[in-house]
């Protein structure tokens, strides 16, 4: 393998998504590895949320960049797939690397600290009869694990359920129930719909603007899901004209919606979802101001908008809780409700117990677990600088559009690299300094209410462009332009497949790569039209030298 070969043992707690793709990359450059699980089964929150969930990203955004799975048709005929559905790719995805020797199962991690006497890093597990030993930890239990649930005013006299999203399995356990929905992300609409359609009275409150609303399906077309829009022309478009653009989008959407109704108007089923469709786009035009589609996180899915508009006789939007009584609630406008249940969908925190609260802690691993609350304030969401590549916290970087696991790929590459001395990270100084300018961007961008409050929000395209400049992987766009424009196009009007950090730069599959971006289905209409828009921007940003004009992405920032 050459003199400059390096090998280092990692220790891998979790076997999500996260833990999964580090392991392989981790593999793939030679480390030894070994991940602890504290279930039975890999998939993280895939084998335990609500079983009737659907994810809300694509196939072609979700899998991982040199793996499409068994249903090759996928790619020419993308759809979401179910959360079991997603659980088996995963398994699937293991089989085929061969992963599963090297994981633990039922096997929990109940403290981590770093030895300076040999200069390791300790895992106890389980009964803490046995320790292991390690050069590199990977933390990758995700942001998805800890229930945050808020305190209401007089809650102690409420004698209904509060119950978080976690607890929820089956959307029969509503049926029959008067219940009060708190949030507006995705899974606050799969539960208002399925409360809407159970329950006997349904409540969504929402305390100030809700996500971006997006549907799974463009026109309630299975075969076209929403975020086929998610290719490099339209992410592409300067974030500082983000109100134009929506205003732009939306009018084209609701035009779209207009014109297919005087077409399908026979269409019982089409008119429907033509009017959940309108009304989502007013929803999201009444808010623009504060909330546009790139200032705030995407809710990629409108079955909220379903349940006001299919079920308005049940089913209404109320403000924030402003106390409980005994059966009933009080909302902030004043009304009030009877409730049987009220159901949190409101996050989750993000802690690491087996840093904080054990025996061996000491004062720097307490710090290092508290730094690591706050996403952002990590180097790219993944290294504290204070220990450099010793530890990396993968997959707690969030997409305000987009998916988690391919973001988690781009980190693990970068993390087996550094592992092997192949890269190296910036000095603390440097780190510091670059931590503080991203964290400066993210509130322009997303706004100081929002990234103060969801720490590991990020941007899709942005973030990833910028992991895969680190790796050395990013595409050169302008050779390919010149060499191939088939795929030059596909590229930029095609949603934004991980496989194109195939094509070059370490561990490159460039073959696979192609043949998954070209088959892959896209939408042309529309991204040959953002396509259009980023080119009038450039020619502004080059020709004039509006910054505000620049394409976000094209360089780092």
């Amino acid at each position: 393998m050459g003199d400059n070969y390096i090998q280092v043992d990692v220790g891998i707690i979790g076997c999500g998504p996260s833990g999964l793709v580090t392991l392989k990359e981790s593999l793939a450059e030679g480390h030894r590895c070994t991940v602890f699980e504290k279930s039975n089964l890999l998939g993280g929150l895939f084998t335990q949320a609500y079983q009737q969930g659907i994810l809300v990203s694509s196939h072609l955004l979700t899998m991982f960049s040199d793996f499409v799975g068994k249903d090759k048709e996928i790619l020419n005929k993308p759809r979401m797939l179910s959360f079991i559905e997603y659980s088996q790719y995963l398994n699937d995805y293991a089989d085929y690397f061969h992963l599963k020797e090297f994981i633990q199962f039922q096997t929990e991690v109940k403290s981590l600290w770093k030895d300076y006497s040999d200069n390791k890093w300790k895992i106890c597990v389980n009964n803490l009869n046995h320790i292991y030993s390690f050069d590199r930890i990977a933390i990758c239990c995700g942001i998805f694990e800890n229930a945050s649930i808020p305190l209401f005013h007089n809650q102690h006299s409420f004698q209904g359920k509060i119950k978080h999203l976690k607890d929820i399995q089956f959307y029969e356990d509503f049926r029959n129930k008067h219940i009060c929905i708190v949030g507006s992300g995705e899974s606050a609409s799969d539960m208002i719909l399925a409360a809407a359609q159970y329950g006997k009275q349904a409540f969504l409150s929402i305390r100030k603007d809700h996500g971006f609303i997006i549907p799974r399906y463009i026109h309630g077309n299975r075969d076209e899901p929403a975020d086929l829009d998610t290719s490099r022309a339209h992410h592409s478009i300067p974030r500082a004209w983000g109100v134009l653009h929506t205003y732009i989008d939306m009018i084209h959407s609701l035009i779209k919606s207009y014109f297919n109704s005087f077409f399908y108007q026979n269409e019982d089923q089409f008119d429907e979802y033509n009017l959940i469709r309108r009304t989502g786009i007013y929803m999201n035009l009444k808010q623009i101001q504060t909330s546009n589609i790139w200032t705030t996180f995407g809710t990629k899915n409108s079955n909220l908008v379903e349940a006001l508009v299919k079920y308005k006789d049940k089913c209404s939007r109320k403000p924030g809780i402003k106390e409980l009584k005994r059966n009933s609630i009080i909302f902030d406008d004043n009304s009030e409700e009877y409730v049987d249940e009220i159901i949190c969908c409101t996050g989750f925190q993000i802690l690491f117990p087996f840093l904080e609260q054990n025996s061996q802690s000491n004062s720097d691993m307490k710090r290092l677990a508290n730094d690591a609350k706050i996403s952002h304030n990590l180097f790219k969401h993944c290294f504290h600088p204070d220990f450099g590549d010793e530890i990396i916290w993968h997959g707690f970087a969030r997409p305000a559009l987009g998916a988690i696991p391919p973001l988690s790929e781009l980190q693990a590459r970068w993390f087996a690299l550094l592992c092997s001395k192949k890269l190296k990270l910036p000095t603390k100084l440097e780190m510091n300094k670059q931590i503080y300018n991203y964290v400066k961007y993210l509130k322009w961008q997303l706004t100081s209410y929002r990234i103060d409050r969801l720490t590991n929000l990020t941007d899709y395209l942005i973030y990833s462009d910028n992991l895969a400049r680190t790796i050395g992987c990013r595409p050169d766009l302008t050779r390919i332009f010149f060499q191939e424009p088939n795929l030059w196009i596909k590229l930029m009007c095609g949603s934004l497949l991980n496989a194109q950090y195939r094509l070059t730069g370490p561990h490159a599959k460039r073959k696979q790569a192609k043949e998954i971006i070209l088959q892959a289905r896209w939408i042309k209409q529309s991204n040959i039209l953002y396509l259009i828009m980023l080119i009038c921007y450039a020619f502004f940003w080059f020709v004039f030298g509006i910054e505000s004009c620049k394409p976000a992405s094209w360089y780092p920032l």
